[in-house]
C-alpha cells in the first residue's frame, strides 16, 4: 500500500468518524427529549390522578343531596304520621 492509499483511506475514515459522531450527538439529543417527555407524563399522570380524584367528589355530591333529600322526606313523613297517630290517641 502506497503513500496515497494510506491517505484516502485515512480520509475515508475521518469522515466515517464525523458522521458517526453527528449521529451520537443525534441520539444524545433524542434521548434527552426522551427524558424530558417522561418527566412531563409523570407530571400529567399526577394531575391526572387529582382531576380523577376531584371528579369523584363531584360524582358523589348529588348522591349525598339525593340520600339527604330522602331522608328529609322520610323524616316528614315519620313525623306525619306520629303527629296523627298522637292526636288520634289524645
Amino acid at each position: 500500500m502506497d503513500e496515497k492509499e494510506v491517505w484516502e483511506r485515512l480520509t475515508s475514515v475521518e469522515s466515517s468518524v464525523k458522521s458517526a459522531h453527528h449521529r451520537i450527538d443525534s441520539i444524545e439529543k433524542l434521548t434527552q427529549s426522551v427524558s424530558d417527555m417522561v418527566v412531563e407524563v409523570k407530571h400529567m399522570r399526577e394531575d391526572l390522578n387529582k382531576v380523577q380524584s376531584e371528579m369523584e367528589k363531584v360524582k358523589n355530591r348529588p348522591l349525598k343531596f339525593y340520600d339527604k333529600f330522602l331522608w328529609a322526606i322520610a323524616g316528614a313523613a315519620i313525623s306525619g304520621v306520629f303527629s296523627l297517630v298522637f292526636s288520634a290517641i289524645s
